[in-house]
């Protein structure tokens, strides 16, 4: 019997066991700290709360919900206004320099009433996801034709239309000849028409005369199609921080009425409200005390049977919870306190400074998003119809800028006037000390105080550093001092002379030549540039393709290149080498330059990476020759002339064929 009975509880005290085992294996998929529980605060268990967050949608708003928050809201209002109307009222830079381009595009903006279009078009792209600027373009066609540029003659109006009232027609694709429109940039799966449903009528327009505003893109994963091809109403992402930024200043004012509450204790009450007329009676008497204390400021109570007190309510906390929401609908909508709610910047030392650049950062985001593209449509467009007209002699090379959001203070730019002056008076004495130890001469310093309205020293003195060109070519020098028969004959203009001492040439200071080099690269694209890369005395060449001789690196300077990045872009392109510094020799003009080649900036060029090899396409057989050998052969022009005068610079005189 006692042998039954150790079986039995061995038995059942395995059973136990693996019943433990089963249940701490299942407990040990729910705790991940150790096996660590709080059952006061539900830590780790089942219940805990903090494991139960998911983040579930509200879903889309109609359109006719946000028109009445931006309504009836003023902080909704506000949120979408204010960035819009900061982007367009500091006004552009063109970076024209033309006086009367510059009055010409002025009074076509103003024409045009831009500033208040753009500011519109931003907001309603702000408040409904997107918005559609039509152009009104006189050009004989059609607004549901693809815009003619070739005929252009006037833009006649602009028109904004909203996002909820625009309908994308995407049942086809972009496919008439891009070359007729002026096609900017891509427009895979962009439709061709928009329909406008306005109340004044349904029409349909050609994208090529709609300026688009986006704001933000969606993912294809989105389930918001509405807003997929536009972009994202503002209210959908602080649809939660306005909830609760209203909710907490909406609560607090009921708080204040709640604060002190009244307290009226009656004798028997109990039992009066039981009798048929008990609640009239308690009525009667609450409304009796509170006109008495309304019209005597007084209350009249009886001593045995009634008490009256008044019950505060601490509002501690309140405003902490009030500047949280705050905090949160500025940190979503980008726009500090100071202009969303009128506020000082609080704390100590506070400024706002940082919050004002966040906030300027943030619009000019929304300039180069919304602005800069349309704005140089439009530009294009209007400069087109004023060459036509005569309004200006040509279309001018621009760039699409924005005159700086922040502003500084008039003690401010004193400070930083004061800044300045400090700093002119260390060049200033830096400059007395080169000239005090013959390092500089004083004209030296009247010249480049004269060419700029800002020098430094280092640039003074890099201009009259002696430039080892021969040793760079290899080529031999005699020691004789000597200058050159050019040099003798310009005695008008000593900084031109060109000095042979030792095996060192003083080259001609050719800077203030170049200064102008970004500017005119720029401005216009009928400029050309060219590279004498030189190694080991020998200097690159290739066979032009179109059979007009030989010739080094070279070509037409592109819109919006400066003279070096055009020289390294055609090194790269047609000798597969990448330029590392590049000297400048020289300027040659209309004037110089034969008939039907344009003027030209030319450079020398000794570092390079890579191995010279031509591209096939407009050279072909890259190889290293010496000058004695190119000057007996059938030379490009302008690659002779910038050989020429490479020679000149040398002092070698002649030995050239005339080019």
């Amino acid at each position: 019997m006692k042998n039954e009975t150790n079986d039995y509880v061995q038995e059942e005290n395995g059973r136990r066991i693996l019943q433990m085992k089963k249940s701490e294996g299942q407990e040990q998929k729910r705790n991940y700290d150790g096996g660590y529980q709080n059952v006061l605060t539900r830590y780790n268990t089942k219940n805990d709360s903090s494991t139960a967050y998911t983040y579930s949608a509200e879903g889309p708003v109609s359109d006719l919900e946000l028109t009445e928050q931006y309504m009836e809201n003023g902080l909704f209002a506000t949120i979408i206004d204010e960035p819009a109307e900061e982007a367009v009222k500091h006004g552009y830079d063109f970076s024209l320099n033309d006086t009367d381009v510059e009055e010409f595009i002025s009074d076509e903006l103003d024409r045009l009433d831009w500033e208040d279009k753009a500011a519109t078009a931003i907001k309603w792209a702000r408040l409904y996801g997107g918005a559609v600027i039509v152009m009104l373009v006189d050009d004989g066609c059609d607004i549901d034709e693809p815009l003619d540029w070739d005929c252009v003659e006037a833009v006649e109006e602009l028109r904004v239309y909203e996002r909820a009232i625009v309908e994308p027609d995407q049942t086809s694709l972009y496919s008439y000849n891009p070359e007729k429109v002026r096609r900017r940039g891509s427009k895979f799966q962009e439709p061709d028409f928009y329909w406008i449903n306005s109340q004044y009528g349904r029409f349909r327009v050609h994208e090529s005369r709609c300026l688009i505003f986006r704001n933000g893109k969606l993912p294809e994963t989105g389930f918001y199609s509405v807003y997929q091809f536009f972009g994202i109403p503002e209210h959908l992402r602080i649809q939660h921080a306005l909830r609760e930024t209203v909710l907490s200043h909406s609560f607090s004012v009921r708080m204040l009425e709640r604060c002190v509450q009244a307290v009226h204790k009656m004798k028997n009450l109990s039992n009066m409200l039981l009798t048929p007329d008990g609640e009239d009676k308690v009525l009667k008497r609450m409304e009796l005390i509170d006109l008495a204390r309304s019209i005597l400021s007084s209350i009249v109570i009886d001593s045995e049977g009634e008490e009256y007190d008044f019950k505060s309510m601490p509002l501690a906390g309140v405003k902490d919870i009030i500047d949280s929401t705050c905090n949160m609908l500025s940190a979503v909508t980008h726009i500090p306190q100071t202009i969303l709610f009128g506020r000082s910047p609080a704390g100590e030392n506070s400024t706002g400074e940082s919050d004002m650049e966040n906030y300027y950062n943030y619009v000019g985001k929304i300039q180069k998003m919304m602005l800069k593209k349309n704005l140089r449509v439009l530009l294009d467009l209007v400069f087109e119809c004023g060459r036509k007209n005569g309004d200006i002699k040509e279309v001018p090379a621009y760039k699409v800028g924005f005159v700086p959001l922040w502003s500084l203070s008039e003690a401010e730019q004193a400070n930083v006037d004061a800044i300045k002056a400090t700093t002119e008076q260390t060049k200033a004495a830096t400059a007395q000390i080169y000239v005090d130890m013959g390092a500089l001469d004083v004209s030296e310093v009247r010249n480049g105080l004269k060419g700029s309205e800002e020098f430094t020293v280092n640039d003074l003195i890099n201009e009259e550093d002696d430039l080892d060109i021969a040793g760079l070519l290899g080529i031999d020098i005699p020691g004789e001092e000597t200058v050159t028969e050019q040099a003798q004959n310009n005695s008008e203009n000593a900084s031109d002379k060109q000095t042979t001492i030792g095996d060192k040439i003083k080259a001609p200071s050719t800077r203030n030549a170049t200064r102008g080099l970004h500017k005119d690269g720029d401005s216009t694209g009928n400029k050309g540039v060219g590279v004498i890369v030189v190694n080991g005395g020998e200097f690159l060449v290739g066979d032009r393709l179109d059979g007009l001789g030989i010739c080094g690196p070279g070509g037409h300077i592109e819109p919006g290149e400066t003279p070096e990045e055009a020289a390294v872009r055609e090194a790269m392109e047609e000798f597969s080498i990448g330029l590392q510094e590049l000297i400048p020799i020289g300027y040659i003009d209309e004037s110089v330059m034969p008939e039907g080649f344009c003027p030209a900036y030319f450079y020398l060029c000794t570092e390079y990476n890579g191995t010279a090899a031509s591209d096939g396409e407009e050279i072909s057989s890259a190889r290293f020759e010496s000058m004695q050998e190119l000057m007996e052969k059938d030379l490009f022009p302008p690659f002779r002339l910038s050989l020429e005068e490479l020679i000149k610079t040398l002092n070698m005189g002649g030995g050239c064929r005339d080019g």
